[in-house]
């Protein structure tokens, strides 16, 4: 079994849903994956816990597969930089 990775990417907060919204790339051996991923919370929720909520979400939708959206991103495709 491979380890697998969890980057978050552009995260934010949506009040009408009231939850973390991002951009999770699993990285699964060669394979990198970016699912969007939801938590809610409060916006005034520690950062650990809507970190570790937003982690969880993608480790479930990669395992279960019951995803209806994701990306495949090449093996090579560069990391994106992070805005100053």
């Amino acid at each position: 079994m491979t380890e697998q990775a969890v980057r978050l990417e552009a995260v934010g907060y949506n009040p009408e849903w009231a939850a973390f919204v991002a951009r999770a790339e699993m990285i699964d051996g060669q394979e990198r994956l970016v699912y969007p991923v939801f938590f809610r919370a409060p916006l005034t929720a520690e950062f650990a816990r809507v970190m570790r909520g937003l982690v969880e979400r993608a480790r479930y939708l990669h395992r279960s597969g019951r995803s209806d959206i994701r990306l495949r991103r090449p093996a090579g495709y560069p990391m994106p930089t992070l805005a100053a």
